[in-house]
């Protein structure tokens, strides 16, 4: 265990065609990932195996074919509470953080369909809370448009009140099921809610019995303001793309988010911070350069350097892609963020000599997330030098190529943590929240029951 006591927190989040957008095409991939339960239910076992803290189910409610060959992950999405149902089936222990679009749902039939599911996980369940960005999403659900920042928010708001209402409006022990008497429910302990907000009128109760872990822990991501008020208002868990920020930067963005806590009666204890980071790993760093490079060439677009040359302060029109920028370009007079560009792809490549196309692919892709690369004692020392520094309480893993990063990961990466006390070697709990280290809420009503009893 770490000096301080503290354990990482670790997540895997399913992309069946990777984090990269030409890794379906690796030899041992599943262009089907999308549909095929062989390889869904085989990552979430592979993840519990590594004794992972969560299987993540990200979710969209579009399809856009333009992005296929940037992200076509987000071409193909399964329904993402259909999947945590079949996968809760076919685990035992690891959590299930599925995602649900508030703006295009009904808050009754989430809270009902989740309590189910926490049901009959045994209390895995854990629910990302999205908002959406996409004008196509309000076509398919007849809308006129896509609601600005605001507005989600504040849909979003009631939303999750709704839902945690909901799943108190039955009290722990209000199934009484008494054989001598013949009554089955103490109907004084469940309770409608009667919510009437400026967008939800909801009566309850609802006609599941409140979930395992009382209240289902709920996650969210997003660095808008909003974003950051409704995490710290509500979520167990924020997930990040801090990790782009590097090392200082996360620090700050961790300390901001601990910081909005104590405004809503919380602690720093009471919220688990993982930022994503993409992992390719190899029993040696050579290995690992190689794999880096091999899966970065995959990807079929043409180089637009429009973005790099702006962040590198440098006119790239008419350099050819495939030279070694240090041969084109004299980085000598380049600004100090444009040299850290250039080294941070170096240090990816394993090579000093990398070329404009390289380069960029490194750039485009570090900006969704941080790539580490390297040996398992390599990447472990980045992640624990993250997690010390207070960077981060865990990492949400994202696959470069699946499923062979997360087999990688799982059986290169887990010991060494583990090796270090940095990472649990079983399960110690039964629950979402026992992997986060987060307490079961009491219910509302035995509360305020046993607060007025007591005076």
């Amino acid at each position: 265990m770490a000096p301080n006591g503290r354990r990482m927190h670790l997540g895997f989040t399913i992309w069946p065609t990777g984090f990269l957008p030409g890794a379906w095409r690796s030899p041992g991939s599943h262009p089907d990932g999308n549909s095929s339960p062989r390889l869904l239910q085989a990552a979430a076992r592979t993840a519990e195996r590594g004794t992972f803290d969560f299987f993540f189910i990200g979710d969209r409610v579009v399809g856009l074919t333009a992005s296929q060959f940037a992200a076509p992950n987000e071409v193909l999405r399964p329904e993402a509470l259909t999947l945590a149902a079949n996968i809760a089936a076919v685990t035992e222990h690891i959590g299930l953080i599925t995602t649900v679009n508030t703006t295009y749902a009904e808050p009754y039939n989430v809270a009902r369909s989740l309590a189910t599911i926490d049901h009959l996980s045994g209390g895995r369940i854990g629910l990302n809370v999205v908002t959406g960005k996409n004008q196509e999403a309000a076509d398919n659900f007849g809308r006129n448009e896509h609601w600005d920042n605001a507005r989600r928010y504040d849909w979003a708001t009631e939303f999750i009140e709704v839902l945690q209402q909901l799943w108190d409006s039955w009290e722990d022990d209000a199934r009484v099921a008494d054989p001598r008497t013949g009554r089955f429910v103490d109907d004084s302990r469940v309770h409608r809610i009667d919510y009437k907000g400026e967008f939800f009128s909801v009566a309850g109760p609802l006609n599941v019995e409140r979930p395992v872990q009382g209240q289902i822990p709920l996650i969210n991501a997003g660095a808008s303001e909003r974003s950051r008020q409704l995490g710290a208002r509500y979520c167990d868990l924020r997930f990040t793309n801090s990790s782009v920020l590097g090392l200082d930067g996360a620090a700050a963005y961790y300390a901001d988010l601990k910081n909005r806590l104590p405004e809503h009666g919380r602690s720093a204890d009471d919220q688990r911070i993982v930022p994503g980071v993409a992992v390719y790993t190899a029993p040696t760093d050579r290995e690992a350069h190689a794999l880096y490079a091999r899966l970065h060439r995959l990807a079929v677009r043409a180089t637009d350097t429009r973005q790099l040359a702006a962040a590198l302060g440098l006119d790239l029109e008419g350099v050819d892609p495939d030279a070694v920028l240090g041969d084109v370009l004299d980085l000598t007079t380049a600004p100090p963020d444009a040299t850290a560009i250039v080294n941070g792809a170096r240090e990816l490549w394993g090579t000093q000599d990398v070329t404009l196309r390289e380069v960029n692919s490194s750039f485009i892709r570090g900006g969704w997330f941080k790539e580490i690369v390297g040996s398992p004692s390599r990447v472990a020392d980045v992640l624990e030098e993250w997690f010390e520094a207070g960077a981060a309480d865990g990492f949400m893993i994202f696959p470069p190529e699946m499923p062979a990063s997360l087999d990688a990961f799982v059986d290169l990466v887990v010991p060494e943590l583990r090796r270090r006390g940095l990472f649990r070697t079983a399960y110690e709990g039964h629950t979402l929240r026992d992997h986060l280290g987060l307490g079961r809420p009491r219910n509302r009503w035995a509360a305020e029951r046993e607060a007025v009893n007591g005076r």
